[in-house]
């Protein structure tokens, strides 16, 4: 049979040439099968999307925060660098994504799955979570195992509930499937909350990691200022950035709107805006 290979005698500049024009083609592939996998989601999960809220986070998310999904959220260091085995950014970032999923089923249950972690471990405050959605909404499942965690999601996802939420440093890239099967079958999005950092699931739509940040006092004042979070994009499936680029922002939260926002630079004095700008310039390029 013949071979081809290249020939060796050719000079280095076609070769230069030809990765060079190899490489637009390659990213233009890349991004056409991206469009077509975001499509189909879309179009199983029955193209029901929200958005997040947040402009900037938005413009990076081309549909919204899918329904019929699985969405993955990991507790990041705090400022002194330590992870708390209960961080309250990542359960107020997981919170405030169910309030978002809850507007499309408004009377809908919210299934909140967890397994506690030791003598000192506490469920969700409910007065806490009314910031979000009505506490009267949510179904707490305790359990002692995590097969029964993962069972119980996806039993809740099945059922057609509003949103199905599990808290749990487990990993089974087997449950991890079978959840997001049921999650794309009956258009119900699942939240995979990580008190400490895990191993990912793989099946994950998008996974965000959060952290606590310093709040900003009143001048003049000695007040405690809004909260504020530290919020990552590490995994982005259907929409920008790459894997390679983990845009990040720092975002306060508004009790009067009961909405995020971000903090501009000024403020911070931090490079969360330059990586703001950074992720519309790839969009706008």
């Amino acid at each position: 049979m013949p071979v081809i290979s290249p020939s060796a005698s050719a000079p280095p500049i076609v070769r230069r040439a030809a990765n060079d024009a190899a490489a637009p083609v390659a990213a233009h592939l890349r991004e056409t099968v991206r469009r077509l996998e975001r499509a189909h989601s879309a179009g199983r999960a029955g193209r029901q999307a929200v958005p997040l809220g947040v402009p900037a986070i938005d413009a990076l998310l081309p549909e919204g925060l899918l329904t019929g999904a699985v969405h993955e959220i990991e507790a990041g260091p705090a400022p002194s660098g330590r992870v708390a085995a209960h961080d309250g950014a990542a359960l107020g970032f997981a919170a405030h994504l169910l309030g978002r999923f809850g507007t499309l089923r408004p009377a809908g249950t919210i299934l909140w799955c967890r397994r506690p972690a030791g003598a000192f471990d506490a469920p969700p405050y409910a007065p806490a979570l009314a910031a979000w959605f009505d506490p009267a909404r949510l179904l707490m499942v305790t359990v002692r195992r995590d097969e029964d965690l993962f069972w119980a999601m996806e039993e809740g996802l099945r059922a057609g509930l509003a949103a199905v939420l599990g808290e749990t440093r487990a990993t089974d890239p087997v449950a991890g499937r079978r959840l997001s099967l049921a999650a794309e079958k009956s258009g119900v999005p699942a939240l995979l909350l990580r008190p400490l950092p895990a191993p990912p699931q793989s099946v994950c739509t998008t996974r965000w990691r959060v952290a606590s940040a310093a709040s900003q006092s009143t001048p003049g004042l000695a007040d405690v200022g809004a909260a504020r979070w530290r919020i990552e994009l590490r995994r982005n499936r259907f929409g920008a950035p790459s894997a390679a680029e983990t845009p990040s922002w720092l975002l306060e939260w508004n009790d009067e709107t009961h909405g995020l926002a971000v903090v501009p630079q000024a403020l911070h004095g931090s490079t969360g805006a330059h990586a703001v700008d950074a992720g519309r310039a790839r969009l706008v390029g």
